[in-house]
């Protein structure tokens, strides 16, 4: 979830700036930003290709806020079937509803419901840190199985050839013989 702080930080927004009309943030920042910021966040499989564009757009609901917006970038991700890189667009829109903190000290224990998971609270005086939001929408909206393509043949399980550039004789071998060949021969009692 989001971060609020006191702090400002490269991506922070003043919540006690936010009048009426809203506050509208559109910025790009390089690769090695990005890159830099993800690498703190985990270990992960992925490279980024370009930079990133940011839209966010926050909006005062009495003592609530709404902060909505579009991230995109490039990733490199790796195929699971063949193993190969390839290049992912990524795209997430995401919002988030920003609270009052003295509100969360009210409530009594309940389920967690999917629409609470959009909520971060904040403390008066407080500036919303955008970086942590951005970097959970990344995670959150790369595929948990990709695929270079929908066609994807994989690799060769015997001899590891990757499938999409060219057959093996594995392949081949496997085709003449089927897991059910041995019931090819298998008497069949007939009912009387």
């Amino acid at each position: 979830m989001g971060r609020l702080n006191k702090k400002k930080s490269a991506l922070s927004i003043s919540l006690d700036e936010v009048g009426e009309s809203g506050y509208h943030l559109s910025c790009s920042k390089s690769e090695e930003w990005i890159r830099d910021i993800v690498r703190d966040a985990a270990n992960s499989d992925f490279t980024f290709l370009d930079g990133i564009t940011i839209q966010v757009d926050v909006f005062r609901m009495g003592k609530e806020f709404s902060a909505r917006g579009v991230i995109s970038t490039a990733l490199t991700l790796p195929c699971v079937r063949c193993l190969d890189d390839f290049a992912y667009p990524l795209e997430a829109q995401f919002h988030y509803t920003l609270c009052p903190s003295a509100s969360v000290e009210s409530l009594p224990e309940m389920e967690v419901r999917r629409g609470d998971l959009d909520v971060v609270y904040y403390n008066k005086g407080t500036d919303l840190d955008l970086v942590p939001l951005l970097v959970e929408q990344i995670f959150v909206t790369i595929p948990t199985y990709p695929l270079c393509g929908e066609t994807c043949k994989g690799i060769c399980q015997q001899c590891g050839e990757n499938l999409n550039n060219r057959s093996c004789q594995c392949s081949r071998e496997n085709e003449k013989i089927s897991a059910f060949e041995a019931l090819k021969n298998f008497p069949l009692k007939q009912k009387s």
